[in-house]
């Protein structure tokens, strides 16, 4: 009986995991067909004309983000280090470099093409398993053996302040 629930909890988080990164493709997808197609006819500008110091900035904002997504990923697997840590942090350099080298194919072609949805989705389920580890690591770093009190208070204020440092510089 605890084999099937076992089965059955796996199941269930790939289930979410699946559900959650298909909505996240949809947003991405959505968000390339307003951004990265425009980008394509804007590179297609800066060959012909001389606004190359504008895109020069924004490629090393792009290379900034994506280091800083990277090492945010990985710094949860790099704590703990172990043969699961190793299939974690390929992956997920695995999923960026296939992001990276997608988003530059819609910018060369100028188009949303099937393979780019596929890598899109398939780097989205791995983001998503990530940040579900992430998640139910800072829980177990949170939780506190006692009874009266189960979470450690200082704990979530300082998770709370970087999570209202990080919303207040996004927006």
């Amino acid at each position: 009986m605890q084999n099937r629930e076992m089965i059955m909890h796996k199941v269930g988080k790939w289930l979410m995991i699946i559900g959650i990164a298909g909505l996240l493709s949809l947003l991405f997808i959505e968000w390339s067909r307003w951004s990265l197609v425009p980008l394509s006819e804007k590179m297609n500008l800066v060959r012909v004309s001389e606004i190359y110091r504008e895109f020069q900035t924004e490629f090393i904002e792009g290379v900034v983000a994506i280091v800083s997504i990277f090492t945010l990923f990985t710094a949860p697997s790099l704590i703990r280090w172990d043969n699961r840590s190793v299939i974690n942090v390929s992956l997920l350099l695995l999923a960026i470099i296939a992001d990276v080298a997608g988003i530059i194919a819609v910018i060369t072609r100028g188009e949303i093409f099937e393979n780019y949805v596929i890598v899109i989705v398939l780097s989205m389920c791995i983001y998503v398993k990530n940040i579900l580890e992430m998640i139910q690591k800072l829980y177990h770093w949170i939780t506190t053996e006692s009874e009266e009190n189960h979470y450690d208070i200082v704990k979530m204020t300082f998770i709370w302040t970087i999570i209202a440092f990080i919303i207040g510089k996004i927006w």
